[in-house]
Formats: structure tokens, C-alpha cells, sequence
């Protein structure tokens, strides 16, 4: 059975942890990261646990994002109980951005990926302390921040009208704080806090579990021709 991780992380971080998952899965290392994951409609609380539940190691992004992001801190908190209540699960903490990290944490040893240009050394450390063999020949060559370019130029090459905010990437407002989602919308939410937001494309519902956003549902005005033999690439919606 193959090794398996978890992807702890904040959205603003998302370019490096997509191309760390991707080099993990070139390893032949099985990762839970939530764009992977979820699928519209999905409880984001049961599906983080079930994820946490179901792997090997918990891997932490740390930078001054995710530490401020309550979701991120939840999710820490949720692995390192386990870990301390002797379950098989084993928490990785990964330095993207230097940051204050919890007290927990101290003492424990980093994967420190604060300087790009070591990223390979870096992750060769990384994948080596969980007992998997470091092949640089399977390593992706991709930049950690060329993804949004590379999105965008396929998305204008197919024609394709990109989203304005806040419909751009839904998938971002999964486990904010349902004040910060109101003030990005500019709009309270109904009397159970879920909050509507609708324009001239598509109409966004978002519902609250408790304080957080926990479920999504985009519904789209308007749709773009597709043709059985076009090949789609979904990338550029993310």
C-alpha cells in the first residue's frame, strides 16, 4: 500500500502546494488536498476528517497566511490529537514562508521550503524522512508560480470569458469565516448565515456550518460551446 499525505494549507499558497503534490505523486505518493477531493456539495467538515482519517502524514504548509487562517489551525489541531492519542497519523511540519507556528510545533523538525531555488533539496529531505527513495528524474521542472500564466493563456487561447471576483475560484471561500465572507461580498448573511451572490454570469450560494463556509454551489447563466472531440482542460477554472 502506498504512502499517503494530507495537504494542509492556506488558498494564498496554493501555486507551491499544487506542484508539491504533483512531485508526491510522481513519487508514487498518494496526497488529500481539497480541490482534489471535494466535489460541489460535499461537507467540507466530513470530507477534511475523513481525509485526516484516512493518510499516513499530515503535512502542514506554514506561512503568515495559513497561520492566520483559522481552517488551517483547525485542521492542525484535529492531526496532532491523533498523533498524541497514538493513532498512525505523523504531522510534517513544511516552512513555506517564515511565520510564528504554534508552541506545538516547537521543537519539531521543518521541511524548509523558504528559498525556491533549494526547492528540490528541500523535498528530497522531505520524501526521504517519510521513507520513500528520491527520483530527481521524475521531479516537475514546472515553476512553483507559473501555473496562473500558463492557466490564463489557455483560457484566452480557448475562448474561454474568465470570472471576475468573487466568482473566479469558488473552491477559495471553502472554510473562511463567515464575517470575512460577508465582508468580501459586501452583504450579510440570511437568518442562518448563508449568504447569495449573483451576477450577470453565474449565481453563487454559500452555507454556513457553524461560523465557517462549509458548502458550495455555483450555477452558471451562461456556458461556453463544447464539442465531444474538443479536449477540456479544467485547469484554468481553478
Amino acid at each position: 500500500m502506498s504512502i499517503s499525505v494530507f495537504l494542509s494549507h492556506n488558498h494564498n499558497d496554493k501555486p507551491f502546494v499544487r506542484k508539491l503534490a504533483r512531485d508526491l505523486e510522481n513519487h508514487g505518493v498518494r496526497y488529500w488536498l481539497d480541490e482534489a477531493e471535494m466535489k460541489i456539495g460535499d461537507s467540507l467538515i466530513q470530507k477534511i476528517r475523513e481525509g485526516i482519517d484516512g493518510v499516513d502524514y499530515f503535512a502542514v504548509v506554514l506561512s503568515p497566511d495559513s497561520m492566520n487562517a483559522p481552517w488551517v489551525v483547525n485542521e492542525l489541531d484535529v492531526a496532532m490529537n491523533y498523533q498524541i492519542s497514538g493513532k498512525k497519523i505523523k504531522v510534517l511540519p513544511i516552512m513555506l514562508k517564515e511565520c510564528e507556528p504554534p508552541g506545538f510545533l516547537i521543537g519539531k523538525l521543518y521541511a524548509d521550503f523558504k528559498n525556491e531555488d533549494n526547492y528540490i533539496e528541500a523535498f528530497k529531505r522531505l520524501i526521504q524522512s517519510i521513507g520513500v527513495v528520491f527520483n530527481k528524474n521524475v521531479m516537475s521542472n514546472e515553476k512553483i508560480f507559473d501555473n496562473l500564466g500558463t492557466a490564463l493563456d489557455k483560457a484566452s487561447h480557448a475562448n474561454i470569458p474568465m470570472m471576475c471576483k468573487p466568482f473566479h475560484r469558488p473552491f477559495q471561500y471553502m472554510g473562511m469565516q463567515v464575517p470575512q465572507a460577508e465582508k468580501i461580498f459586501e452583504r450579510k448573511g440570511n437568518e442562518v448565515g448563508n449568504i447569495i451572490v449573483e451576477g450577470d454570469d453565474c449565481r453563487m450560494y454559500l452555507e454556513a456550518e457553524g461560523n465557517f463556509i462549509s458548502y458550495i454551489e455555483v450555477d452558471f447563466k451562461k456556458t461556453i460551446p463544447h464539442y465531444r472531440n474538443q479536449e477540456f482542460d479544467s485547469e484554468i477554472f481553478l
